[in-house]
């Protein structure tokens, strides 16, 4: 049996990851080139809305954290730019609660909620906007195929992590 010089297995050595070997994510892929990708592929998808909170008092939900193409203030909700998600998350939470408390006193507080409602609403919203955890443009969100669809076997179901 022969071995590799010590000098060659050790150069071998050292040019190995020091990290544990996995698979990688997959890289994000541009509308553009979408047609290009094998359909059992998994990929990153990347999101055009970061806006988490679901809530919405009387049809009034948070407004979307889009982005704005400048990456300076690559955030943007309702026409104004951001230059971190925490500022812009803070601006969607407000926007919403001042649109339900506008709600709540055209109702004169008497109607199906109240601004004392729309203050826990958007303490809920900054609690999601906190929690995301997506919260630039350039992460996308990994997805995880979990096996066929009971309903439907010639289809997997396939969830975002």
């Amino acid at each position: 049996m022969r071995f590799l010089p010590s000098t060659l297995l050790s150069f071998i050595l050292m040019a190995l990851p020091s990290t544990p070997l996995a698979s990688p994510q997959p890289a994000l892929v541009s509308d553009e080139y979408m047609h290009l990708m094998p359909l059992h592929t998994l990929f990153l998808r990347q999101t055009s809305d970061l806006q988490t909170f679901t809530g919405s008092l009387g049809g009034i939900a948070a407004s979307p954290i889009t982005n704005s193409g400048d990456s300076k203030r690559p955030f943007s909700v309702d026409g104004s730019t951001f230059d971190s998600f925490d500022s812009a998350a803070q601006r969607s939470c407000d926007n919403q609660a001042n649109d339900c408390s506008q709600a709540a006193n055209d109702e004169g507080n008497k109607g199906q909620f109240k601004v004392g409602d729309c203050d826990t609403q958007k303490e809920d919203c900054r609690s999601a906007q906190e929690a995301a955890t997506v919260k630039d443009f350039n992460s996308g969100v990994a997805s995880q195929n979990i096996g066929p669809d009971p309903q439907f076997p010639d289809f997997d179901l396939i969830c975002d992590a």
